[in-house]
């Protein structure tokens, strides 16, 4: 059974963000957004949770779709100064920002989360 849970603790907003990448930059982007990109962001306070996954198969444009969602105390946390320094640190900015296709952003408040109970 799944119950709702409408107190959202530390994270009542989140920003999911997906990305194309080349298939060829593949291990790249994971290597640096799993062990540079991910832990710089964790640095911040308000910062709770990163959940990544990917697309099982290549868009229409032979593309790999990764998408992230960030678990946020405040709401547009990352429009701030702090989360822009945290962002630009390490390999990300200077070697996978030229290498996405595309990127998406979305924002929001979280309106419910629903847990399994009983297990």
């Amino acid at each position: 059974m799944a119950t709702i849970d409408s107190g959202f603790g530390d994270a009542a907003h989140c920003m999911m963000i997906t990305f194309e990448i080349d298939p060829a930059d593949e291990a790249e982007f994971n290597d640096i957004y799993d062990n540079d990109h991910v832990p710089n962001i964790m640095k911040l306070p308000g910062v709770t949770e990163v959940l990544r996954f990917r697309e099982a198969q290549p868009n229409a444009k032979g593309f790999l779709v990764y998408t992230a969602i960030y678990m946020m105390a405040t709401e547009n946390l990352h429009l701030t100064p702090e989360w822009t320094v945290l962002s630009d640190l390490g390999r990300w900015a200077p070697v996978i920002r030229p290498k996405v296709k595309s990127r998406t952003r979305s924002t929001g408040p979280v309106i419910a989360r629903f847990r399994k109970t009983g297990l």
